[in-house]
């Protein structure tokens, strides 16, 4: 979306779709205390890697964003990127990455001049062949032939300049494809760095729902990535967010603007910061508050459209059987509905519907909350599919 703004008035200090500045971060207070103590922890060799979880626009990037300011505080290494469109990674793929990205972040920070160009030197002739990993240091060419050696390596080049190396993985949920098979890998990585008390962390953020493969018992992600769901955001987190973002404008905020933002976005990150902006453009150049009279403006086309891209994914594309019931969900009261009821509606039998709301789930259009009852993630999900069915 492009900020709409007149010729006197500031740019617009909303940017829906886009990550959080880390200095204007607010709220998950908890969430990333939770970070700086396993951080804290893995620094002084008792490895404690996390998972980020949640739902589509909640703001998981921004997140990261912030954790990576956090592991330069603490003078360890941050490496963030992102799985975002690649469908398919095996060991090797994965492992070059993970080399890759190291060597990247240590050339800029050579560059920076916050860690030596030696240290970059070395890690430059780290190879990965084609047969495997083989990492070559210095003249000896010592070989490394898997993955947690090729780390051993690199940590033993940078460990005088840092503290930790942080791998912070955004779009993660890639590894949960052939039965967790990536999480297991990384997970038997990281156990192996443990004994060696070498100080590497791996923070992989996501929708993830793997359970682990059949009959394992336990869950490959929670047991060496325990989750740390980001949820909406509190009244108080909207309103944080809202006022740092409008005093960047110097605008002002009327009375009862919170509380309606806040109800109507459902303290949704992206719908909050989409609501915001589309008031914001509502305002007149020599306006500096912001009103009610301004969101009601929004109101009128918010759902059906300004969200309609972020809405598509949910309901546009997917199947018919999958419309049909977020179509049934959408007429209900609060987005509601059974099992029993879909199959009472649409005249299908249990074992066929079941799939296709696990789907739903897993894509983030509906939630479970309770047994054989699900409710869509957003009310204005609703709005959305009830207009696409006029």
């Amino acid at each position: 979306m492009e900020n709409v703004v007149g010729a006197g008035k500031h740019p617009n200090p909303f940017n829906p779709g886009s990550p959080v500045d880390p200095s204007d971060f607010v709220g998950r207070m908890q969430e990333l205390e939770n970070f700086r103590q396993r951080l804290r922890q893995t620094v002084t060799g008792s490895l404690a890697s996390m998972a980020i979880a949640g739902g589509y626009g909640v703001g998981k990037t921004s997140f990261l964003h912030k954790c990576t300011t956090i592991v330069e505080d603490l003078d360890a290494l941050p490496i963030y990127f992102s799985l975002n469109e690649i469908d398919h990674l095996t060991r090797e793929t994965l492992a070059r990455m993970l080399m890759q990205r190291v060597k990247e972040k240590v050339q800029e920070e050579a560059i920076l001049q916050r860690i030596s160009g030696e240290v970059a030197r070395a890690l430059a002739r780290i190879r990965i062949t084609t047969g495997g990993i083989e990492v070559r240091l210095g003249e000896a060419e010592e070989e490394f032939p898997n993955l947690q050696s090729a780390l051993r390596g690199a940590w033993n080049a940078i460990k005088k300049s840092k503290s930790a190396i942080v791998f912070l993985i955004d779009e993660a949920h890639v590894l949960e494809r052939n039965r967790a098979e990536l999480l297991l890998f990384l997970r038997a990585v990281l156990e192996q760095l443990q004994l060696e008390r070498i100080p590497i962390m791996i923070i992989p953020a996501g929708k993830f729902t793997v359970s682990g493969p059949s009959g394992t018992g336990f869950s490959p992600l929670v047991r060496t990535f325990p989750q740390v769901t980001l949820e909406n955001f509190t009244k108080e987190e909207s309103m944080a967010f809202i006022i740092k973002k409008l005093q960047q404008a110097g605008v002002a905020i009327s009375e009862g603007v919170v509380d309606k933002a806040h109800a109507t976005s459902e303290g949704h990150p992206y719908v909050l910061t989409a609501y915001l902006w589309s008031a914001y453009t509502k305002m007149k150049d020599d306006e500096k508050e912001i009103t009610l009279q301004h969101l009601s403006a929004t109101d009128i086309e918010f759902a059906t459209s300004i969200l309609a891209r972020f809405f598509s994914r949910f309901y546009d594309q997917v199947g018919r059987q999958s419309k049909a019931i977020l179509t049934i969900m959408a007429k209900n009261a609060g987005g509601e509905s059974s099992l029993s009821e879909l199959v009472e509606i649409l005249k299908k039998p249990n074992n066929e519907l079941s799939p296709h709301l696990a789907k739903l789930v897993q894509d983030g259009a509906i939630a479970r909350i309770d047994r054989g009852r699900y409710k869509l993630f957003h009310h204005l999900l609703g709005e959305y599919v009830k207009e696409k069915n006029k």
